[in-house]
């Protein structure tokens, strides 16, 4: 599986990774490890033409601003295997962008992920995916469902990141956004 990926700025990344590891050490939510980075993602696919975009990637970040956003509260995509995260709130520039991006990765890939569409898209950053069980999220909800989590998020990259079950992800390439 592929993904163009977003990592976010350093002091957002910590915070992250610090209620990564408070999951991990009292729910026992550690297969979020195998995130490669915290981040947000713009586009899911099982296969991705690497190269031809690596290519349209670093053209479109020569143009993109500098994505800022804010996070607050927690989110859950329900079902069989849920997701815990934390709502972005989606910025017209965001919309822009993952709309180019969209437009110029998809043709390069088979077996898109429809909720990462534009017409379905709900920029997150996870914070608990794949070992998530009734009881654990109640952990996870009373570990952090209490706390103020409000994030001032900048993002620093466009990737193209792959993952494949059991294995840790790798970020395959990295386009920093310029400032």
């Amino acid at each position: 599986m592929y993904a163009i990926i977003s990592e976010i700025d350093n002091p957002s990344g910590e915070t992250v990774n610090q209620i990564w590891h408070k999951l991990c050490e009292a729910c026992g939510l550690g297969a979020i490890y195998a995130t490669p980075t915290p981040h947000f993602t713009w586009l899911v696919a099982e296969e991705l033409d690497v190269e031809k975009s690596k290519l349209n990637l670093s053209e479109i970040v020569k143009s993109s601003p500098v994505i800022s956003t804010h996070t607050f509260g927690l989110g859950l995509f329900s079902g069989g295997h849920p997701v815990l995260f934390l709502p972005m709130v989606k910025t017209v520039e965001m919309i822009h962008l993952h709309q180019h991006i969209w437009n110029e990765i998809s043709p390069y890939t088979k077996d898109l992920n429809k909720y990462y569409s534009p017409e379905f898209w709900l920029p997150h950053i996870t914070l608990a995916l794949k070992d998530i069980n009734r009881e654990n999220l109640a952990c996870a909800i009373n570990e952090i469902g209490f706390e103020k989590i409000e994030l001032n998020v900048s993002m620093t990259s466009l990737a193209i990141a792959e993952h494949e079950d059991e294995k840790i992800g790798t970020i395959l390439e990295r386009f920093p956004v310029r400032n």
